[in-house]
């Protein structure tokens, strides 16, 4: 018996850390990936636990063993089972369930109520096991419980959701979660729980043969599905006003966009990025923080001749660029590391520096920090310039983290131009500003022409926007002591992300039967 409890506490760890470590990226491509999703999945498991320790306690109140908590473990798997289904309605229905709400709901069922019951399982293993061995073993329980978790933790976000996509993984957990009970419901021939739970198992292994099939239509094809802790990331082409469109979604968010006739990449801000740069005579350095599909350093490479790093700290988007957006053949040095500390150890110089750092809707405050601008600064020669793409929100609460940013870069000395990618003609959430700072005021006048924009060359010095005419309201100085990137950028997020859900993940799922998750 102590062995089976034992064993049970390793797996009863293991699947709650499952459970917690797939839960965001389940709802990753409505929710987003954002640091406060991660801090509301972690609080409901959280709280799910406490919950469930102090049901415990009130189980073992009553003479508890261990067919009870197999009878717990198989309840469980059933519940599970309910919030995978709710999933695989929500990739198939022709009902609108792509919605927070529902994502909430399949999160409350998938991970709040199962976590609730597992531990509410732990006070009664210890209450059993007290009853046979003389010396305390609450000890025991949660060290093996811990190991568990830190097994199944590491074994989730390296391999499973990788390898078996995130809803085959809430499956395994079904499955890990009926095993024992269904050999004890054997062995002691309780046929009613045995055929509950057998039914369980065998609909969760059949359900894992019918992975939803990626769209490959005249109109639409999936060239790439991924799900892994760093989110999921799919490239596909489609016509976009009647152009061939090659796109990279990183949690539903665009990170590329290849017009597949041109070359040029689908949004304006790249090809106003190649113009900052051109600048800068044919030989220059130029330095790429972000890579995405890689437009901007290839562009840079292509069209301008310049010697260019481009550092990336997702492998996986490395590969995808060179496989899907190198349509240019263009020659960059790709560095698989953090943007942050790839400058402050490399020992080049660069004249143009490319901050680029979306995940998603997401930027990391440590990349655009006071700080951070120092270490950028040590490694820009003399007259260099740094351009950072950013949202489009200057005013109102969307703006908070754009004007920050203005007064980040002030404090680190720096001067500043800001250069609206919409020419005065789009609303803030639908265009791209570029940051431009620098210690010399670059020449705008030698910048080449490289787009075109409402029919028209559009022209850098034009579009410069007095700092004197930015709106007013809070700002901050981003600081690596106060982090707060995300937290003031999170309402221009979920306006970007609102956006993109409406024109592309429900419009994608509704034309293509693109499925939300794997």
């Amino acid at each position: 018996m102590r062995k089976q409890l034992l064993w049970l506490t390793l797996i009863e760890g293991g699947l709650v850390m499952l459970l917690e470590t797939a839960s965001p990226i389940l709802v990753a491509p409505v929710l987003g990936h954002s640091v406060m999703i991660w801090a509301i999945m972690l609080s409901l498991s959280v709280g799910a636990l406490a919950i469930g320790y102090f049901l415990g306690a009130w189980f073992t109140q009553k003479n508890r063993d261990y067919s009870f908590l197999m009878k717990l473990f198989a309840v469980n798997a059933s519940i599970i089972l309910l919030g995978y289904l709710l999933l695989f309605f929500q990739n198939r229905s022709e009902v609108d369930l792509v919605s927070p709400f529902f994502s909430y709901l399949i999160s409350i069922v998938i991970v709040f109520i199962p976590l609730v019951l597992f531990g509410s399982s732990t006070p009664v293993i210890i209450a059993i096991m007290q009853k046979t061995e003389d010396s305390p073993s609450t000890g025991k329980v949660f060290s093996n419980s811990t190991i568990g978790g830190i097994v199944f933790s590491l074994l989730t976000g390296y391999f499973l959701i990788d390898a078996f996509g995130v809803g085959n993984t809430v499956l395994l957990a079904v499955i890990l979660c009926s095993l024992l009970p269904l050999f004890h419901f054997l062995k002691f021939k309780q046929k009613g729980l045995l055929l509950h739970t057998g039914i369980v198992t065998i609909a969760s292994i059949v359900l894992m043969f019918l992975k939803p099939n990626l769209p490959e239509t005249e109109g639409f094809k999936t060239l790439h599905f991924s799900e892994g802790i760093t989110g999921q990331l799919i490239v596909a082409d489609f016509m976009e006003n009647k152009e061939e469109t090659r796109l990279l979604l990183i949690n539903r968010m665009g990170q590329t966009k290849l017009n597949l006739k041109t070359n040029f990449s689908g949004w304006p801000y790249v090809n106003y990025l190649t113009s900052a740069a051109s600048i800068y005579p044919e030989g220059s350095r130029t330095l790429v923080l972000g890579l995405g599909g890689g437009m901007v350093p290839r562009q840079i490479s292509h069209y301008l001749k310049h010697n260019v790093d481009a550092v990336e700290i997702d492998q996986r988007i490395i590969d995808l660029s060179e496989e899907y957006f190198n349509n240019l053949q263009a020659r960059i040095n790709c560095y698989n590391d953090d943007a942050r500390r790839f400058v402050k150890s490399v020992d080049a110089k660069y004249d143009f520096i490319v901050l680029d750092i979306f995940n998603g809707e997401i930027m990391p405050s440590h990349g655009l920090s006071k700080e951070a601008f120092s270490d950028i600064e040590r490694i820009l020669n003399p007259g260099g310039l740094i351009a950072i793409n950013f949202n489009g929100f200057l005013s109102g609460k969307e703006g908070v983290a754009g004007r920050s940013l203005i007064k980040t870069l002030k404090s680190a000395g720096f001067k500043l131009s800001v250069f609206d990618c919409g020419a005065g003609k789009m609303k803030e959430n639908q265009r791209n500003i570029i940051y431009f700072a620098y210690k010399i005021t670059p020449n705008w006048k030698n910048a080449k022409v490289h787009a075109t924009l409402f029919g028209i060359d559009y022209k850098i010095n034009e579009h410069l926007m007095p700092l004197s005419e930015m709106p007013s309201g809070k700002s901050y100085i981003i600081t690596d002591d106060k982090p707060i990137l995300e937290y003031i950028n999170r309402y221009a997020a979920d306006s970007w992300r609102k956006d993109y859900l409406n024109n592309y993940t429900k419009n994608f799922q509704k034309k293509f039967n693109l499925p939300l998750v794997r």
